[in-house]
């Protein structure tokens, strides 16, 4: 027997329908709000993220999906989103200030575990091109709203980790202190020390957190430009009603941030998107100088917190003939009304059956042209005007 990838899952039944709401709320959130719908490539070239993520980074050295293609390029599954999009606005669009929004599969070599894929779906958008702080504001507080159109209740957490040259060296002395306190890390993070030394800040791990508690925190190392840009941005957000926790821990781990990131941490203490500053990624990739601040969520990570959603089509049609049963769904489509059907025509009370079991609202008995009313257990004629109507 053929099993699917480790790693991998087949998003299905009342889960298809949760990703199906939660990707039509992503639309309705952020594309019919102004941000432009991107689909870039799956595939990559490797030096993309070498240079975007760090050729050091636990993600590059570890994690990605690398190969090489028949023609010897060098090439890779993308393991996120936000430097194919820097790479395509480069392309097209390097002159302009432009708003990005994308939905699709990413790609990463991870040890499976709940929340953690190794083929999972990022939802996520850009701001790039000349940016100020209303930018940083706008990705915060549309993201707000594509959170409350979900349903989800969850804190808002923020921090500022300056300039990469702060990130630096807040990074060294980082990886100093742990180093001093190795023995009494886990084993995933001693990993890290020498990968990746800002991810260890990110563990849930109760032996690592007593350590990371004593830790040196960030704002010691930031300059002054960062700080006020960082004040002003809390202005902003108080201004607007917008709720948050500052946490002088969050860093993020993809080494292009700087300034502010935050991060969206639903009840459950799982954290189901973030983002920040990028405004030197242009310029790690030497693809031009341009500004940038996104976010992305977890899509799968989401899903697992979101409530049952009802599939709403109210419509189910049965019949043993196949003209008449053609007949009606032409009808239907006519007058744009959605509707189920059944995938054969077995006998009409087991195709009655299968429409109890739909949540549908009226069977459609194409045999002897009569609408059924499951919910107020009555029978009348044909009447497309009742359905219409209802």
């Amino acid at each position: 027997m053929i099993e699917q990838v480790k790693g991998t899952q087949n998003i299905a039944n009342a889960d298809a329908l949760k990703f199906l709401h939660i990707q039509k709320l992503f639309y309705a959130s952020f594309v019919d709000y102004g941000y432009s719908f991107l689909q870039t490539p799956h595939i990559e070239h490797t030096e993309l993220f070498q240079k975007s993520i760090g050729e050091n980074s636990e993600i590059v050295s570890k994690q990605m999906y690398q190969f090489e293609d028949k023609g010897g390029r060098s090439l890779v599954l993308r393991p996120e989103g936000t430097s194919s999009i820097a790479r395509y606005h480069s392309q097209y669009n390097k002159a302009l200030t432009k708003q990005y929004a994308y939905f699709g599969q990413m790609f990463r070599y991870e040890n499976p575990q709940q929340n953690r894929y190794r083929e999972f779906t990022q939802g996520g958008v850009e701001i790039i091109g000349k940016l100020d702080a209303y930018s940083d504001l706008q990705i915060i507080t549309d993201s707000i709203r594509f959170l409350k159109n979900l349903n989800i209740e969850f804190v808002l957490q923020i921090n500022t980790i300056g300039s990469l040259q702060d990130r630096k060296n807040y990074s060294k002395d980082l990886s100093k202190y742990f180093t001093i306190n190795k023995d009494k890390l886990s084993t995933e993070s001693r990993e890290k020390i020498e990968l990746n030394t800002l991810r260890i800040l990110d563990s849930n791990n109760d032996i690592d957190r007593l350590i990371i508690d004593d830790a040196p925190e960030i704002l010691e190392y930031i300059n002054s430009e960062s700080n006020a840009k960082y004040e002003e941005l809390k202005h902003l957000l108080r201004d607007n009603s917008v709720s948050f926790i500052e946490n002088p821990k969050l860093v993020r781990g993809l080494d292009y941030y700087n300034d502010l990131t935050f991060e969206f941490i639903a009840n459950n203490g799982v954290v189901i998107g973030g983002g920040g500053r990028y405004d030197q990624l242009s310029q790690i990739l030497n693809i031009g100088s341009f500004e940038g601040v996104g976010v992305a969520f977890g899509i799968e990570r989401i899903l697992n917190i979101l409530d049952e959603v009802n599939q709403n089509i109210d419509i189910f049609l049965i019949g043993t003939n196949i003209n008449k049963i053609t007949e009606y769904s032409k009808f239907l489509d006519e007058k744009n009304l959605s509707f189920y059907k059944p995938p054969r025509l077995s006998k009409l009370n087991a195709q009655f059956k299968l429409a109890k079991n739909s949540n549908a609202k009226y069977v459609i008995n194409t045999d002897e042209d009569t609408i059924k009313d499951l919910e107020n257990n009555k029978t009348i004629d044909f009447d497309i005007e009742v359905l219409i109507a209802n």
